[in-house]
């Protein structure tokens, strides 16, 4: 029978109303399945799962994830069974941003693990899991996780799991503000690892993230060598891109960040267009978090607003705004207040308060610093160094500025830093 939205919208439900009245110590005695036809129809979803993901086919996810807990409901706890929580948890955080739900599901889901007498999921359970725990712990030492589910998943032979954990790590460690020399490094190594398997399509997602955190090192002590073997495309992996529906969204989000860092405010424009309206037609997303592409948009967008007084990018800024105030209350303080922070003020700044701008700015930088994103203290001295500029206090600006530098040096980021002397003279 055919699938329609309004029968996946009744299963999720179902499904959410059955484990509501279920505590989680009673979900932990439940016994083992061993009704084989159930077994194999377990297997059966966990292959669907695992195709339709890494093919891109992800509206069914959801509702693949559902079908699995509802027939361990019913008949126990199979080796799949911790994967399903963990895609569960997935779906409640990153899709309905009920992080709490999707934190309770994600521990379930590690404590169902543990229990498990097979490991040939582990990876797959630790990598979800880390996506929806990345939202609700210190980002720092959660993706610490990745390299555990990397582990996990080499010693069971899941191999696309192996690669995706460490690809996700990388990237999340450009983003958590680890140094960018040993992030280079890092992608380098992983890229091996994902051209030895042949997946091309990780090959598509890491590359945008490696050339622009490559630029903000400025090549530092990464070897030329391992430098083009690693991250020269062939025509074949272009081609494979181009028929990827995320891959515009994923490239276009690297080159509005890149030119929003290095102040090319055309350029910026062009691919932030791209990629509102790529993301606009996108579907859901279970896969990993987004949040940074939410906050750099946001910044863009108040950019280009100013720049060019245009509302509608205003607008757009002010949505992102209020995506990271949510995170902040809902999520993670350590994680997102200092986001939420900077927005507001670029949403002051382009207002023209200008002293609300600048209590915010340094509001943002202080919980940069408390909360240890290093890449982020830099970015918002910088950009209260540009507020300062701006609004004609040219001394003042100065001090931001030679924060932002210092930082920038600090990350590894030197050839970013080196776009601010201009400012310091």
């Amino acid at each position: 029978n055919l699938i329609t939205p309004s029968i996946v919208e009744e299963n999720l439900k179902a499904t959410k109303e059955k484990l509501a009245r279920i505590s989680d110590d009673t979900l932990l005695t439940y016994p083992i399945m061993i009704d084989p036809l159930k077994i194999e129809a377990m297997s059966l979803l966990g292959k669907l799962f695992a195709s339709f993901s890494f093919a891109g086919h992800i509206t069914s996810l959801p509702f693949i994830a559902s079908k699995m807990i509802q027939i361990s409901l019913e008949s126990g706890w199979s080796s799949l069974s911790p994967a399903a929580f963990a895609h569960w948890s997935n779906y409640l955080a990153l899709v309905e941003n009920k992080f709490e739900d999707g934190y309770r599901y994600a521990k379930l889901a590690l404590s169902l693990r543990r229990a498990s007498t097979s490991c040939i999921y582990d990876g797959a359970v630790i990598f979800c899991t880390t996506n929806t725990k990345i939202f609700v712990e210190p980002v720092q030492s959660t993706i610490e996780f990745y390299l555990e589910g990397h582990k996990a998943a080499m010693r069971s032979g899941a191999t696309r799991y192996a690669t995706l954990c460490a690809m996700v790590y990388d990237m999340s460690s450009f983003w958590a503000g680890k140094n960018v020399k040993a992030v280079c490094c890092a992608m380098v190594e992983t890229m091996k690892q994902v051209k030895f398997y042949n997946n091309l399509l990780l090959l598509t997602i890491i590359l945008p993230a490696f050339q622009v955190a490559v630029k903000m090192a400025g090549e530092t002590g990464i070897e030329q060598s391992d430098l083009i073997n690693a991250s020269g495309e062939s025509s074949k992996e272009r081609n494979f891109a181009a028929k990827l529906p995320s891959h515009i969204l994923n490239t276009s989000f690297h080159g509005f960040y890149e030119a929003f860092i290095f102040r090319q405010l055309e350029r910026a424009k062009q691919d932030a267009e791209t990629f509102y309206e790529e993301q606009s037609e996108s579907t859901i997303n279970m896969s990993s978090p987004m949040f940074m592409r939410e906050f750099y948009f946001g910044l863009v967008s108040f950019w280009i607003g100013r720049e060019k007084c245009d509302k509608k990018w205003l607008l757009r800024g002010i949505a992102s705004k209020h995506a990271l105030n949510n995170l902040a209350t809902t999520a993670s303080t350590w994680n997102f207040e200092n986001k939420a922070f900077l927005l507001q003020a670029e949403e002051q700044f382009s207002q023209m308060d200008f002293v609300a701008a600048g209590v915010l700015y340094e509001a943002a930088i202080l919980s940069s610093k408390r909360h240890k994103f290093l890449n982020e203290e830099a970015l918002a001295n910088e950009l209260a160094g540009y507020f300062y500029l701006d609004t004609g206090k040219k001394m003042k600006s100065i001090h931001y500025f030679s924060q932002a530098f210092q930082k920038y040096i600090e990350w590894g980021a030197i050839a970013k830093a080196s776009t601010l002397t201009k400012y310091l003279n």
